[in-house]
């Protein structure tokens, strides 16, 4: 891993400094709803070049607005209009961050900051025309103070920290109702979970919690190195719930620039994991258009 991080540390900070030259221009609000005073001034933020970045410690914990970074080709149409099957994600609870931690930032930054690893903001970013979606819940949603896993009766109506204890309590309650499909191809399930066999399923389920103490503690690579029981469970969380490979479990992102080995407690934007939502059917949203990442040779 430290390997492959070296490998593109040259590239990222190639784009960082190219950033400087392009990023100048206020960002364009591309579709609003009807705008509080709050969110105005959010959208505003965002949109100004020269806003400053707020450090990662003073980010408010308590935010009563998200942002989700998205390909504008999911979600507006080429009149700037909200397409009918615009989802917020493709799982059925996804990673949020709070607007706060996009303030003053280019869009690698922002890549960064969300926890994109590297190699693929190379691979899967470049020249992908993106978009912050900034919303709130209706007031069914409410954010929770669950950090120990003890999840409440209304999980699926909560807004949670993402700790450890609280990812492996979502992934049993999700697995409960999940379907089976053999045929499944990919790992697209924004309503709900889906296995390619009861065995799996069960495996989910009946995950000891001393197995789980290990993927918590355990670094990623000595777990796929060892394999067994543990990275299956490990890669199944992945794969159904986004829990990448840097995950940190702390309600914090990994920035794998600013902080390689994980090891400052406070660095990392916020993040939180919600329920998955149909784009339209939020009560207030603003969508700002964030450009494009380009990588391009010169001689």
């Amino acid at each position: 891993m430290k390997m492959r991080f070296q490998a593109f540390v040259s590239v990222i900070v190639y784009l960082l400094f190219f950033q400087v030259a392009v990023a100048q221009e206020p960002r364009t609000l591309l579709y609003s709803s009807t705008l509080s005073d709050d969110l105005q001034q959010i959208v505003a933020n965002i949109q100004n070049p020269q806003q400053p970045v707020i450090p990662y410690e003073n980010l408010n914990p308590n935010p009563s607005y998200f942002v989700r970074i998205a390909p504008r080709r999911h979600i507006l149409t080429a009149e700037n209009q909200i397409q009918d099957s615009a989802i917020l994600g493709t799982k059925p609870i996804i990673f949020l961050a709070t607007p706060e931690g996009i303030y003053g930032k280019a869009l690698l930054d922002i890549y960064l900051d969300i926890g994109y690893e590297a190699e693929d903001i190379i691979r899967w970013q470049r020249d992908e025309d993106m978009v912050a979606i900034v919303f709130r819940y209706d007031e069914s949603i409410s954010l929770s103070t669950v950090k120990d896993g003890q999840l409440p009766e209304n999980w699926d109506s909560q807004v949670f920290v993402p700790t450890w204890d609280n990812m492996f309590s979502l992934f049993e309650k999700l697995a409960v109702n999940a379907t089976v499909n053999p045929e499944q191809q990919g790992e697209f399930m924004p309503t709900a979970l889906s296995f390619r066999s009861e065995e799996l399923k069960n495996f989910v389920l009946n995950f000891p919690d001393v197995g789980k103490q290990r993927v918590k503690t355990q670094p990623y690579t000595s777990l796929e190195t060892v394999g067994g029981s543990d990275w299956l469970y490990r890669h199944l969380a992945e794969a159904k719930l986004s829990l990448f490979e840097h995950f940190r479990g702390t309600g914090r992102t990994l920035n794998e620039v600013v902080d390689p080995d994980g090891k400052q407690q406070y660095s990392g934007i916020l993040e939180f994991v919600a329920p998955n939502k149909t784009v339209n059917t939020l009560p207030e949203i603003a969508i700002i258009h964030l450009g494009t990442l380009k990588i391009e040779e010169a001689y």
